[in-house]
């Protein structure tokens, strides 16, 4: 499965960094030397684009998994991850996120909305760390103490995604140019959603589909977002969320696995206990 996994994982980032010329044909385009946005036939490539690459993403997981296959619910057997290369990346990963915070908060003096800037900077910081130890915390025995910090690593980067969408709200309350700011409030939601379904695995609530869609479109908004001007501090926690996501998505296509009767059984139970809640479950 592994090199089924790396196959998967290569075509995500493919399909990112082509969102990316995308977007940035878009921003040369259609943009004059105002920062207006002007008619353009960009304007309706890209959001056509990401439409039609969450349908191919969706597709594929469905093709990977169907009906015979899943990921393991127990979250250590579904992100064990051994090895000096896996501890190297993912200790990389998240130190990059926590250096982007610490670049933020440094160059936040000068900026407008200082303060939130901070927020966010220290929430970057806390985040990478936190991402390190959950995919570290994997490897070993997790007793109900270590459960406990487990769950709070896992909600760090959700809370980072959570205070970009406020900061995103302060910075672009007055801005009519709805282009200037909208792929990276797609980009924000998308990561928020990704890191909460990889949270899943912590409080055993997991439905393999979903997550490995949302950490496929993750890792694609998280490269497409690059090409709009922002901080060098920004752009590191994007790309390294990115990464962050990229990982864990290799790490559990690794472990997909054919369905065993037990996995079938329990599936109809969740299926006939969930409530009706108006389409939310879909996400």
């Amino acid at each position: 499965m592994q090199n089924k996994a790396l196959e998967n994982t290569v075509y995500v980032l493919a399909a990112g960094a082509f969102g990316v010329f995308l977007r940035w044909l878009q921003l040369q385009l259609a943009f004059d030397e105002n920062g207006l946005c002007g008619p353009s036939v960009f304007n309706f490539v890209v959001p056509l684009y990401l439409i039609a690459a969450a349908w191919l993403l969706r597709s594929r997981v469905r093709q990977t998994l169907g009906s015979r296959y899943t990921v393991p619910e127990q979250y250590g057997e579904a992100l064990a991850n051994p090895g000096k290369l896996y501890a190297f990346l993912r200790w990389l990963f998240g130190a990059m996120m926590a250096m982007g915070g610490l670049l933020l908060i440094r160059g936040s003096e000068t900026e407008k909305h200082t303060a939130m800037l901070r927020v966010l900077g220290v929430a970057s910081m806390l985040a990478g760390l936190a991402f390190s130890f959950y995919l570290e915390l994997a490897n070993r025995e997790i007793k109900a103490k270590r459960r406990r910090f487990l769950c709070l690593m896992s909600l760090l980067p959700i809370l980072l995604f959570a205070v970009w969408l406020v900061y995103d709200y302060i910075n672009n309350a007055i801005n009519s140019v709805v282009w200037d700011y909208l792929i990276e409030v797609l980009t924000v939601s998308t990561l928020m959603l990704a890191f909460f379904r990889l949270a899943g695995f912590a409080y055993g609530q997991v439905d393999a589909e979903k997550t490995l869609f949302w950490l496929e479109f993750g890792i694609l908004m998280s490269l497409v977002v690059l090409a709009d001007e922002r901080s060098t501090s920004m752009q590191i926690i994007f790309f390294s969320a990115g990464m962050m996501l990229t990982l864990a998505h290799f790490i559990l296509l690794r472990r997909v696995r054919e369905k065993t009767e037990e996995d079938k059984a329990g599936e109809k139970k969740k299926e006939e206990a969930e409530p009706d809640n108006n389409g939310f479950d879909k996400l």
